[in-house]
């Protein structure tokens, strides 16, 4: 899904884009579709197959692929996956776990998995196409240690809706609402199972409210801002299944220094932490 984050300003209505450069080679034309581009995630050589002109990788798949922390014996899935950055993020950072993606976009599902190919993760990340409205008759119930979702960050009636089909859906409560993402969560998550989302602050009392009428208790709560003195863009939050009661609230993180500045210490951390390979992944 896409973020609103974006260097400079706060701009709840925008989308950033993370800065990518289009691999032109010879060699890669063969990874590609007709308007497609093969772009480097800027982590350990990861690429990404999307969209010239639709459905773009945002700043929140480097984000929520941090926060999320899986032990090596975690069985993980991730709700709505689009063209795979956080699933390709999260198994390089994590190499001992297996991953399934569930995607209801077949182009961006057809993307994410050639894309687990070319990053050499295809026997440790499952691409499942399919919505999550139906989601009783595409994954087990309670068959997930962990799930990570970026759920539409707009109500419909909210915000002018993109001419391009990719962008709208992804944007857009079309297919995806908030409460179908929870319930969707609250199914296939097992007992003590975590849930992982990053999702528009202005929504946050939304998002809070729905994970706990769902016994997802809110445990972990992080904002984050643009730049010091802009306002909250993003929360990340992670829930535990009929976890007690008890939230820890983190520090804030600024993406910038300042408006039009150069990425924070925090940021910078975070780009660097992806690009390890965590070994001694926890649990072992």
């Amino acid at each position: 899904m896409n973020g609103a984050i974006q260097q400079g300003k706060a701009d709840p209505a925008s989308v950033l884009v993370c800065d990518t450069s289009t691999i032109p080679a010879p060699q890669t034309d063969s990874w590609l579709g007709k308007g497609e581009s093969l772009d480097d995630l800027g982590i350990s050589g990861l690429k990404v197959l999307q969209s010239l002109t639709g459905f773009r990788h945002s700043m929140d798949a480097l984000l929520l692929a941090q926060w999320a922390v899986p032990r090596s014996t975690d069985r993980i899935l991730e709700l709505g996956c689009g063209n795979g950055a956080i699933t390709f993020l999260l198994a390089h950072r994590h190499p001992r776990v297996r991953i399934v993606g569930l995607e209801v976009q077949p182009a961006l599902a057809d993307r994410a998995r050639r894309g687990a190919r070319l990053n050499g993760l295809q026997g440790r990340i499952e691409i499942v196409e399919g919505d999550l409205r139906q989601i009783k008759g595409l994954l087990p119930t309670a068959g997930f240690d962990m799930v990570l979702c970026n759920p539409p960050y707009r109500e419909l009636g909210r915000g002018r809706l993109s001419p391009d089909p990719e962008i709208r859906q992804a944007k857009h409560e079309l297919t995806a609402t908030l409460q179908g993402a929870v319930a969707a969560i609250r199914y296939v998550l097992a007992p003590k199972g975590r849930a992982c989302l990053i999702y528009h602050a202005s929504r946050l009392v939304e998002l809070l409210s729905d994970l706990r009428a769902n016994r997802l208790e809110p445990k972990k709560l992080q904002l984050v801002y643009s730049y010091p003195g802009a306002e909250a863009e993003l929360s990340l939050v992670e829930a535990r299944r009929d976890g007690r009661p008890g939230l820890q609230i983190l520090t804030p993180l600024f993406v910038y220094q300042s408006r039009g500045g150069p990425l924070s210490p925090s940021m910078e951390a975070i780009y660097r932490s992806l690009a390890l390979s965590d070994v001694w992944s926890r649990g072992t």
